[in-house]
């Protein structure tokens, strides 16, 4: 039997940040806000992939308050050696299984995996592991 370690917080994929940066009016928005509500008790996880993909669709205008609102809303992890090689082993395991998974997706997902912290993504088919749990809203 595998016992499953209690979460110890949250890795907020790319599209979380986006939805919450939306109109106020956008349905997405109110959804993300919604889940971040239901979850605020709970530390919040940024990777360097997530900053790299959010602030390249931020207008330059907006850079300095969205760098500024990443820092100080969540904290940031970096990937070690021994998650770069969990990911590699991820993405070849499942392309040997006809899945071609984005880097980025399996360096988020060796992340989460390896700090027991749960995935908060829309996209839950890019992240197929079953040893990660997903938060979708």
């Amino acid at each position: 039997m595998i016992l499953k370690k209690e979460i110890s917080g949250l890795l907020l994929d790319t599209d979380f940040l986006i939805d919450l940066n939306r109109s106020k009016r956008n349905h997405l928005r109110a959804r993300a806000e919604k889940l971040l509500f239901d979850i605020n008790a709970e530390d919040l996880f940024i990777s360097s992939i997530v900053v790299t993909e959010f602030l390249t669709g931020v207008p330059r205008d907006l850079q300095e308050p969205a760098r500024k609102m990443l820092q100080e809303l969540y904290f940031y992890v970096a990937l070690t050696y021994e998650e770069a090689v969990l990911a590699g082993e991820l993405r070849r395991e499942w392309r040997s299984k006809g899945h071609t998974l984005a880097i980025s997706d399996v360096t988020n997902a060796a992340l989460a995996i390896s700090r027991n912290l749960a995935m908060v993504t829309r996209n839950v088919s890019h992240y197929p592991f079953p040893q990660l749990e997903i938060k979708s809203w």
